[in-house]
């Protein structure tokens, strides 16, 4: 009997225990918080939100979140302005006001040369004579060599800071490490910033061409803070695209050639294959049941292989569907003009094709745009 008597006792304090536990959970889940997290009481990283699982997680301090990412931010912009170069009109007057330059350029070689798009009223008159450039740490250099781009997107232009040297040198951010709902930073001519995220990606024109920079991307609040001839960084403050006098944004890795060409040589070459074609990631063809690759298909030139081209001295014809270049498989995230854009005139690549339902390889020498 009183065996029975204490465990009966030594059940009942246990089961209250237990109950007060539970209650207690109950009361801070449901009525004091009205949500139950296990990282209520930890730094919360952000980048978690992308698992599928926390997807019903509530943040319960977002001014924490919000001084978080205005710190990215200010370190982005701190780490960048090392990099931009406001432009002057060279001038008889004792001070240059660094807030007002005519407009920006972006350092890509650190022995000089700079990345800008020129204002409209600028277009005719910019030289290597009658201006200057001043950087981050108040050095001022003159301009002695200038490359305009003929029909580039953008309307870029690249100029050369005579006798820098060691100048700071941003990322060019690659496809892969782009992600929609991404945090981004525009900084316009005048080093103003609006923040901003990356929304979509998208072609134009529908029908591409193997030798242009087709890739587009666009902001989730195009309307309020895009402002053309500006560039667009991620919060690392590497360089994510830039903006156009038309306000298109192109991405960064579209201009990787021309990076290439700099590094070495005055001129910036780029390389020639000559077709055209439909991404099959972003159309349906009737009969065609794919959701990868480049289809070579007629521009409203009615031209889909370029007469003399690389592509055509290879045999390639309307009709065909290309899946690989080299080890690179084209695909939504690998479009045929990016991968082709990575190599250099002369150099010889390997292309993967579909002709009648039967795989074929052909090696190409790729030629010079002219």
């Amino acid at each position: 009997m009183k065996d029975s008597f204490l465990l009966t006792i030594s059940l009942a304090t246990l089961c209250g225990l237990v109950a007060g536990v539970c209650g207690a959970m109950l009361v801070g889940g449901y009525v004091l918080d009205n949500s139950y997290s296990p990282y209520s009481n930890q730094e919360l990283n952000l980048n978690d939100l992308n698992n599928s699982s926390l997807s019903s997680l509530i943040i319960r301090d977002p001014k924490k979140v919000v001084v978080n990412q205005d710190i990215k931010v200010e370190e982005a912009i701190n780490s960048l302005s090392t990099s931009l170069i406001s432009i002057f009109k060279e001038s008889d007057s004792d001070y240059y006001s660094l807030d007002k330059p005519l407009f920006m350029g972006l350092v890509v070689t650190s022995d000089g040369w700079v990345m800008s798009l020129l204002p409209i009223d600028l277009k005719d008159d910019f030289g290597v004579k009658g201006y200057i450039a001043i950087a981050s740490d108040r050095k001022i250099y003159k301009i002695d060599k200038i490359n305009i781009l003929k029909n580039s997107p953008g309307g870029v232009i690249f100029f050369h800071l005579a006798e820098a040297s060691n100048l700071s040198v941003r990322k060019i951010v690659p496809r892969s490490e782009l992600s929609l709902g991404q945090s981004l930073i525009i900084v316009d001519n005048y080093k103003n910033v609006w923040p901003s995220n990356l929304s979509s990606f998208k072609k134009f024109p529908e029908v591409l061409s193997s030798d242009s920079l087709n890739a587009r991307l666009a902001l989730a609040n195009n309307s309020d803070s895009l402002q053309k001839n500006s560039f667009i960084f991620n919060l690392s403050g590497d360089l994510v695209a830039v903006v156009g006098s038309n306000k298109e944004i192109i991405p960064a890795f579209s201009y990787n050639s021309y990076w290439q060409g700099f590094s070495n040589k005055e001129t910036a070459l780029n390389p020639f294959l000559g077709l055209n074609y439909l991404d099959l990631s972003l159309v349906r063809i009737p009969n065609i049941n794919l959701n990868k690759g480049a289809l070579v298909y007629a521009n409203s030139d009615k031209v889909s292989v370029v007469k003399n081209s690389p592509a055509a001295s290879a045999g390639l014809m309307a009709g065909d569907i290309i899946s690989w270049v080299n080890n690179q498989e084209i695909n939504s995230d690998n479009d045929l003009a990016d991968l082709i854009s990575e190599y250099k005139p002369g150099e010889k690549i390997t292309i993967t094709y579909l002709r009648a339902d039967q795989e074929r390889q052909v090696d190409i020498k790729l030629g010079e745009l002219k």
